[in-house]
């Protein structure tokens, strides 16, 4: 619903990794406290999108540095910071199977999943004397190592699966978007245009616009076959870096503003 306020806040201790929407709940990350073993660890919490009440609630062995849900909100990805990834069963709440990182040292920026909970895939940038975006994408039901893509660009900010098809894109620092054939392992092609860089991107659930929230400079729809810019807008704030995301049922896109205010546009 439409509001001038917020439904409700929530007072717990709760970090900065992002927070998603699981059907009638909101997925975070609660500061470290005592978990059952002793040992003080963070926690992946369900509140009530209602109430913000406390639903469900496990403790994580690692910090979580990326978070994301699957498109119909049945499964969680948590990236650790001890080389590791985390597939959730959102629905019966439960972990599904760990994802190992490669070796190396990286810094993960973003997760996604695939419509059909196939794939998993993290954003990353592999730190080295010559710094680079890097793609990971694990078949889930293996739990083996990822299949590993550079990315041009030093780093590597964004990834999302197609809704329909066995495609994901990643954004880098680069003007360009990279299109990846999940299935075949391959590049597709890259989309230009997305100036200031693609710091997340979000498919229209028909798969035909992609949004893209860029550096400090708002955020674009584009259409994704041809890449072309079909709408941009800002608001000035050179430090604002909010996601843009699509409403569930694609009529609406969604903006972080710079004064502390969410902002919805109506997609024709």
């Amino acid at each position: 619903m439409v509001s001038d306020h917020p439904v409700v806040d929530t007072e717990l201790p709760l970090l900065s990794a992002p927070a998603v929407a699981v059907g009638d709940w909101v997925v975070c990350i609660g500061a470290s406290a005592q978990s059952p073993s002793g040992l003080w660890r963070p926690s992946l919490k369900a509140l009530s999108a209602r109430d913000g009440s406390l639903q469900r609630q496990d403790f994580l062995p690692h910090a979580v540095i990326a978070l994301c849900a699957s498109r119909d909100g049945a499964r969680l990805l948590a990236v650790m910071d001890e080389e590791a990834g985390l597939v959730w069963d959102a629905r019966d709440w439960r972990p599904v199977r760990a994802l190992p990182w490669p070796e190396g040292e990286f810094s993960v920026s973003a997760c996604a999943l695939s419509a059909d909970g196939r794939f998993a895939a993290a954003a990353a940038t592999q730190w080295t004397d010559d710094s680079r975006g890097i793609l990971w994408l694990w078949e889930v039901a293996s739990g083996g190592a990822p299949w590993t893509m550079p990315i041009q660009g030093m780093s590597a900010w964004s990834v999302a699966f197609h809704p329909r098809a066995p495609l994901l894109v990643v954004g880098s620092g680069e003007e360009g978007v990279a299109v990846v054939h999940a299935e075949e392992r391959r590049l597709v092609r890259t989309i230009p245009g997305f100036y200031g860089g693609a710091c997340n991107l979000d498919f229209h659930p028909e798969g035909n616009l992609l949004a893209a929230a860029h550096d400090g400079r708002g955020f674009a729809l584009h259409h994704f076959d041809t890449g072309e810019v079909l709408f941009r807008d800002g608001d000035g704030d050179d430090l604002q870096t909010s996601d843009a995301v699509f409403s569930p049922d694609g009529r609406f896109v969604a903006w972080g503003q710079g004064n502390g205010t969410v902002g919805l546009w109506a997609v024709a």
